[in-house]
């Protein structure tokens, strides 16, 4: 590699290098103040009782946090010697600690330090949403974002749960997820190459960094 990484915004990509190397994209996450407005209103009004507030606190963490960055279903195989083979598919759940829910019921205001702290935890603090390469930086990641606008202008006819596989990955995970382009960026490192190197390092940064949305 050569020199020190690129940091992009969504809105710059026109100006990215045209050399080989391999790029990231990341994601700044924003709770706005009207969700935290009704946030704290709506479990202050249900903190009697108890089972209510947490049901609650879930759903809003899920919606407002986790559910972006859930993974799509796996596909399993368990097979034994001799015994039964079970197939099928297991869903990522990531789900809030009970001792967070019950902190944030107890005081509701705590979402608000952590909607501040996470809005500019990335990169240092999240793992990439994807990680890839290309001859020519500025072409790949035009042709990214490319595709994530035409599939938010598709939306005005068709909604994010009609967005195929075949739509091409990383740009439907972006759409049909809710992610805003606007909070999209992009870290950028030039490879001097001799044939194809490109391919080594980005084979190895996806098994080393498993990015959200990666298939590698």
């Amino acid at each position: 590699m050569s020199g020190a990484p690129t940091r992009l915004a969504y809105t710059d990509l026109a100006t990215a290098p045209q050399y080989s190397g391999v790029y990231a994209w990341y994601s700044s996450l924003s709770i706005w103040k009207s969700d935290l407005d009704e946030f704290e209103l709506r479990v202050n009004e249900k903190k009697g009782d108890r089972a209510q507030a947490f049901a609650y606190v879930e759903e809003k963490l899920d919606s407002l946090v986790f559910k972006k960055y859930r993974e799509d279903d796996y596909q399993i195989t368990l097979r034994g010697p001799l015994k039964p083979k079970y197939e099928g598919e297991a869903k990522h759940i990531p789900p809030a600690s009970n001792s967070l829910v019950d902190r944030l019921i107890d005081d509701p205001t705590r979402l608000r330090v952590i909607a501040e702290s996470i809005s500019s935890a990335a990169p240092f603090f999240t793992a990439p949403l994807y990680i890839g390469m290309a001859r020519n930086l500025r072409e790949r990641l035009l042709k990214h974002k490319q595709l994530i606008d035409s599939l938010y202008d598709s939306l005005k006819s068709r909604s994010a749960l009609e967005i195929k596989d075949g739509d091409v990955g990383f740009a439907r995970q972006i759409v049909a997820r809710g992610f805003d382009p606007m909070s999209l960026f992009v870290y950028v490192h030039k490879i001097d190459v001799r044939t194809n190197e490109q391919v080594d390092v980005e084979s190895i940064l996806n098994r080393i960094n498993f990015p959200i949305f990666g298939r590698n």
